[in-house]
Parts: structure tokens; C-alpha cells; sequence
């Protein structure tokens, strides 16, 4: 007969967010397999091949595979005509493509009543200038999620797509920041870079806020969860007011 502890994998384990994420999993008994470079599981998430046999691993090991959340990402800001190329590629490998990857992976050995979790952003909602690529991909994640949604519902497996707010991690420090503006943008791009990392004390904590994305992924009900009241009002005001009126509202703002 099998037990009620979940086999839960959990990507960008080595901090913020999915080291939270890993506590609490393990603090409510279940067993968690943390996946970073720094990880429980050694592993980059753009080495597809590895990560595919990872799962693998995992399931010939305990026999099945219950939650994956696919958490693990990096930020990028500058001027989206001016960022090199392989920036934008290594955006789009680790935050889109790793995270599919990821999932697909871990799905081959789900069953009827597990879950997959792609942790997305606020920024998924609404575009941000200068932040266009980290967007873009993060959009992507969501469309990806409500795509999967429909596919495996029937299946009894439940897909998620959690969007957070800003919350005080490390993930702020560590984007790449391009300040880069050529003649076009002069120094918008660091000007807007500013903005952002000046709101640093404004964020969400990270515990209470790591506990709400933990009951989201618990739960998984939902095709789509959004961390912070703030956030959620934006969407409704997203989806209210005429397009250029809040994009020219946002780029006041943020850019």
C-alpha cells in the first residue's frame, strides 16, 4: 500500500524560493529532490539530456515521480535591440526551455493525481521596459502551463502556472543587467535598472510569500496563481483599460 509522502522534484533548489520550497515540502514529511548547480542534485537545467536522465533516475529509485515544480530561472534587463544574442538564448534555454524540459521529463512517470508546477512571474502578466526578454519568456511558461492544463486534465494530472510578485531573494543581485544604450536609449536602460533595484525594501518577504506559492502548488486547482494583492490588482487593471493606456502608464512608471 502506498504511503502518503509526496516524491516531489524541485528545480533552482540552491536558494530563494525553491530552498524554501524544499523545506517546506520536507518539513510536511515528504521526500524532496532538489535540483541545481549547487543542489541535492548537481545539475545545470539548460543540460536537457542530464536532467531527462535525473528524472529518470529519481522514478527507478522510489518507483514514481508526484509533484515537479520547475522554479529554477535568471533575470536579464537592457535594451532589447542592443542585448547580445546569447544572452537572450541562455534566457530562453533556462527559463523556458529548461522548465518545459523539466516537466516533460518528470511526466513520463506521473500518475493520475499528481502535479506540475511551473513557477512563472508577475512579469508574465504585463511587459516591463527593458525587461522585454524575461517577459516574453516567463509569458511563454504561462501559455505552456494552460496548453498542458487541457491536455492532461482528462489524465487526472494537474497543471499550474504561479505567477509571483517581487520578493526579497537574491534574484535582483544576480540579473544580468546590460547598460548598454547606444545613441537611441542613452542611459534609460540603467536608469530603469535603478528603478527597479530601488524597490528592494518594498518587496514581499521571502517565507510568507514561498508559503503562499507552496499552499498554490499544494492545492493546484487552478490553471493560474497570482502572489501579491498588488499584482493581482494590475492584472485587473490589465484587463480594464485599453492597451496603450496601460502601457504608456507602465513605461512612466518602469521605464
Amino acid at each position: 500500500m502506498r504511503n502518503n509522502r509526496k516524491i516531489v522534484v524541485i528545480s533552482g533548489s540552491s536558494g530563494g524560493i525553491g530552498k524554501e520550497l524544499c523545506e517546506l515540502y520536507r518539513n510536511d514529511g515528504n521526500i524532496v529532490i532538489g535540483l541545481a548547480r549547487g543542489g541535492d542534485v548537481r545539475v545545470d537545467m539548460t543540460d536537457y539530456e542530464r536532467t531527462a536522465e535525473i528524472a529518470d533516475e529519481i522514478a527507478a529509485r522510489y518507483g514514481r515521480i508526484d509533484t515537479v515544480i520547475a522554479n529554477a530561472g535568471a533575470g536579464l534587463s537592457g535594451a532589447t535591440e542592443l542585448l547580445p544574442l546569447e544572452d537572450i538564448e541562455y534566457q530562453l534555454a533556462l527559463n523556458y526551455l529548461g522548465a518545459i524540459n523539466l516537466v516533460r521529463a518528470c511526466l513520463k512517470h506521473m500518475h493520475k493525481g499528481s502535479n506540475a508546477v511551473f513557477v512563472s512571474s508577475a512579469c508574465a502578466l504585463f511587459a516591463l521596459p527593458y525587461r522585454a526578454v524575461y517577459c516574453s519568456g516567463k509569458a511563454a511558461l504561462n501559455m505552456t502551463a494552460f496548453g498542458m492544463y487541457m491536455e492532461l486534465k482528462k489524465h487526472g494530472i494537474r497543471v499550474t502556472s504561479i505567477c509571483p510578485g517581487d520578493i526579497r531573494t537574491g534574484f535582483t543581485k544576480n540579473r544580468v543587467k546590460r547598460s548598454d544604450g547606444g545613441e537611441r536609449y542613452g542611459d534609460d536602460p540603467v536608469r530603469a535598472a535603478r528603478k527597479i533595484d530601488s524597490r528592494e525594501n518594498k518587496r514581499m518577504k521571502l517565507k510568507p510569500a514561498a508559503r503562499k506559492i507552496y499552499k498554490c502548488a499544494l492545492s493546484s486547482r487552478k490553471p493560474l496563481y497570482i502572489i501579491g494583492a498588488k499584482y493581482k490588482f494590475l492584472n485587473f487593471l490589465r484587463h480594464i483599460l485599453p492597451q496603450k493606456l496601460f502601457l504608456d502608464v507602465t513605461a512612466k512608471f518602469f521605464g
